[in-house]
């Protein structure tokens, strides 16, 4: 009886690791489908979801060791592999505490406005740092939230303060003014059904 016990029990454990190494490959693909998928419709649940790589390489490590832990019934085999992903998740998680804010901008949102008479339109202005350098990123969040669209509209760089971001304002729901350092307004036209704007600024 104990012995049918534990063949159950193994047979289980395998058939959930299997699962969990599907799991792990079809993670590692899905970052550059993803990818691919929010750059062609810019959704923006697409968009969040697939913004970084660090997230989908993690998760995979996690369920590649798990599940090789758990599939593999060669002990060395399973040893070397869990070892492997142990130290692929290690790099991917130094990676993201020591190098991730130097490299990514490290952005954090700082202002969010409606459009006028356009409850489901916002600009969205987000900052982070090179270096020390200040940046600025603007974009254009367009619908309600399942099917919301991001426009990226603008990118500032204060390395030079003529080119810092002073302030972006909605001249009417479908126009962006954009005010720099040097006292120049740089206007922006939105596409008035997508939300798409006609151009991005760039001030490098």
């Amino acid at each position: 009886m104990t012995t049918m016990t534990n063949t159950r029990t193994s047979r289980g454990a395998r058939r959930l690791g299997g699962l969990l190494l599907t799991a792990g490959l079809l993670a590692v693909a899905a970052h550059p489908l993803g990818s691919r998928a929010a750059d062609s419709t810019r959704l923006l649940v697409l968009v969040s979801a697939f913004e970084y790589r660090w997230p989908w390489a993690l998760t995979a490590s996690l369920l590649l060791g798990t599940g090789a832990w758990l599939a593999i019934r060669r002990n060395a085999i399973r040893v070397t592999a869990v070892f492997l992903c142990g130290v692929a998740a290690a790099g991917v998680l130094g990676f993201r505490l020591l190098l991730f804010p130097l490299l990514s901008g490290d952005w954090e949102e700082t202002d969010r406005r409606a459009a006028p008479h356009h409850a489901q339109r916002h600009l969205v202005v987000e900052r982070g740092s090179a270096m020390i350098d200040p940046l600025w990123r603007v974009s254009v969040v367009d619908g309600p939230p399942l099917t919301a669209h991001h426009w990226p509209a603008g990118s500032f760089n204060g390395d030079d303060p003529a080119h810092a971001l002073v302030d972006v304002t909605w001249s009417d729901p479908d126009t962006l003014s954009f005010t720099t350092g040097d006292g120049g307004v740089t206007t922006v036209r939105l596409d008035r059904d997508t939300g798409r704007p006609e151009r991005e600024v760039s001030r490098p």
